[in-house]
C-alpha cells in the first residue's frame, strides 16, 4: 500500500494543479454522503471524530478520518489530525495520505477556484486573517489565480502573524510583498480579497470595513454556533457556498443570518458546482461584494487524492 506523508505530497503537486483538478471534479458526477460527526467522550465535550467519504462513478473512492480536539495546541498538537484512505473500484485500500496536508491544499484550492469566478481580475491586495497552519496555503492559492502584489497578514498575536508572513514569503513569488497588518480594519479597507481562516467563534470581519468590489473568503468556522463575518458583511454581499448541503448544516456564517431573518434562502445564489458549470453567474460588476463560505466537502479530498496518487505514479516511473 502506498503511504505518503506531508513532505512527499508537497513535492508531488502544486497548488495550481489542485485548483485545476477541483474545477474538473465539480463538473463530474460523484457520490458525496454527508459527513458523520461523532462527539468524543472525555473531559472536553467539544472534541469530535469526523468521517468524510466520497466515490466516483466507478465505485473507487476515499474516506478522510479526522479528529478535532480544540485544546490540542495547549499540548503542542494540531487541533485537527487526519488521514485519507484511498480505495480502488474493487474496494481495495490502495493508499494512505497525510490528511492534514491534503486538507490544507484542497481548502486553499477551493477558495482559489471560487476566486476565479468571484474576485475581480485586477485584484492585487490580499488580506489573510488568521495565523494557523492553513493560512500560508490560503495565501499561496489566491496568489496562484490572481496577480497579487501585496499580502497583509493579521493575527491576534503579532509574533504568530510575523511567523506566518515569513512562511508565506517562501510560498509565493518573490515579487509579492508580504507584510504584517498593523490594524485589521485599515488592511481590509484597502483589500481586494479577504481570506478568513480563524478559529474565532465571533465575527472578526466587519462589513463596515469592506469596500465595494471586494471578494470575501470564509473558511475558518464549520459549526452553526461560530462565524467569522458579521451581519453587515453578509447583508452587503452576493453569497455563494462550496455545497448547499454542507453550508446549510454547518456554516454559522449563513445559518445564523438565516435563522434571524436577516436573509432568506434565495440569497445564497449558488455552490461551486453551479459556478464551474455556468448555472449561476459569478461576479457581474467591478463594484459588487462577493462572499464565499466553505466548510469543506469530500469531493475535494477525492479529487486532490487522485491527483497526488497519479503524480506519485508518474514520479516513480520517471525515476525507475
Amino acid at each position: 500500500m502506498l503511504m505518503l506523508d506531508g513532505a512527499a505530497i508537497g513535492r508531488l503537486v502544486s497548488i495550481r494543479q489542485v485548483v485545476d483538478c477541483l474545477e474538473e471534479a465539480f463538473r463530474s458526477d460523484c457520490l458525496v454522503p454527508l459527513r458523520q460527526v461523532v462527539a468524543v467522550p472525555g473531559a472536553e465535550p467539544t472534541r469530535a471524530f469526523v468521517s468524510m467519504p466520497a466515490f466516483d462513478p466507478s465505485g473507487a473512492g476515499v474516506v478522510k478520518i479526522a479528529t478535532v480536539f480544540p485544546r490540542n495546541p495547549e499540548k503542542g498538537k494540531p487541533t485537527v489530525q487526519a488521514i485519507i484512505i484511498a480505495f480502488s473500484d474493487l474496494g481495495t485500500p490502495t493508499a494512505i495520505l497525510d490528511g492534514n496536508v491534503v486538507t490544507y491544499l484542497r481548502t486553499g484550492a477551493a477558495s482559489a477556484l471560487a476566486s476565479r469566478y468571484l474576485s475581480r481580475l485586477d485584484s492585487a491586495h490580499l488580506v489573510i486573517i488568521g495565523t494557523g497552519e492553513l493560512a500560508p496555503t490560503m495565501a499561496a492559492a489566491h496568489c496562484a489565480v490572481r496577480a497579487i502584489r501585496r499580502v497583509s497578514v493579521w493575527g491576534r498575536r503579532r509574533e504568530r502573524a510575523t511567523a506566518t508572513a515569513a512562511t508565506i514569503r517562501g510560498r509565493v513569488d518573490p515579487a509579492v510583498r508580504v507584510v504584517v497588518a498593523e490594524a485589521l480594519d485599515e488592511a481590509v479597507r484597502t483589500a481586494d480579497i479577504v481570506s478568513c481562516a480563524t478559529s474565532s467563534a465571533e465575527p472578526v470581519l466587519l462589513g463596515r470595513w469592506v469596500r465595494p468590489g471586494t471578494f470575501l473568503d470564509l473558511v475558518g468556522s464549520f459549526s452553526p454556533a461560530t462565524r467569522e463575518a458579521d451581519d453587515d458583511a453578509v447583508s452587503r454581499a452576493r453569497l455563494f457556498v462550496d455545497t448547499f448541503e454542507g453550508a446549510l448544516a454547518e456554516a454559522g456564517d449563513v445559518i445564523q443570518p438565516l435563522r434571524s431573518g436577516l436573509i432568506d434562502r434565495s440569497r445564497i445564489e449558488g455552490e461551486l458546482a453551479d459556478l464551474v458549470q455556468n448555472r449561476v453567474a459569478g461576479r457581474t460588476s467591478p463594484e459588487e461584494i462577493t462572499l464565499f463560505k466553505s466548510v469543506g466537502t469530500a469531493i475535494e479530498d477525492l479529487a486532490a487524492t487522485r491527483l497526488i496518487v497519479a503524480a506519485c505514479g508518474a514520479s516513480t516511473q520517471t525515476h525507475a
